[in-house]
Order: C-alpha cells, then structure tokens, then sequence
C-alpha cells in the first residue's frame, strides 16, 4: 500500500472516531469500533504477520463510517 493511501486511510479512520466520539460519547466509539473489529475479524481474517490487508482494513472503515452515518441522522420519535 502506498504511504499516501495508508495516510488517507488513517485520517478517514480518525475523522470517523471523531464524530463517533461527538454524536454519542466513548459508548457509541467503543461499541462502533468492537462492531468494525468483528466484522473485519469475520470477513477478513488476518494472522497479524506483515501489513494488515488493505480489504481487512477497508472493511473496519466502512463500518465507523455506516455507524457514523446513522448517528448524524435526526432521531425518530418512539411511537
């Protein structure tokens, strides 16, 4: 992975926890991150030898980032 693609990766990751951290506190980053790891952890197995896979890691941002979505939306009034 090129080192400018690993630093964009990096940053999206962050911004992501940033906001996860302002919609809903260290709760909502904690349990979005265990979710991300899982998921990677499911679909992207990885050893822990050499560079973590680029699909392994793609997969734990798209999950801060769908989490992070569904946090900025307006919340819907319980019926």
């Amino acid at each position: 992975m090129r080192d400018e693609t690993v630093a964009d990766a990096v940053r999206a990751r962050r911004r992501c926890e940033a906001g996860l951290l302002r919609a809903g506190g260290r709760e909502l980053l904690c349990d979005a991150l265990v979710e991300a790891t899982w998921y990677a952890d499911l679909f992207h197995p990885w050893d822990g030898c050499g560079a973590e896979p680029c699909a392994r890691a793609a997969a734990r941002l798209s999950i801060l980032e769908r989490r992070l979505e569904r946090a900025a939306r307006p919340a819907v009034p319980a019926e």
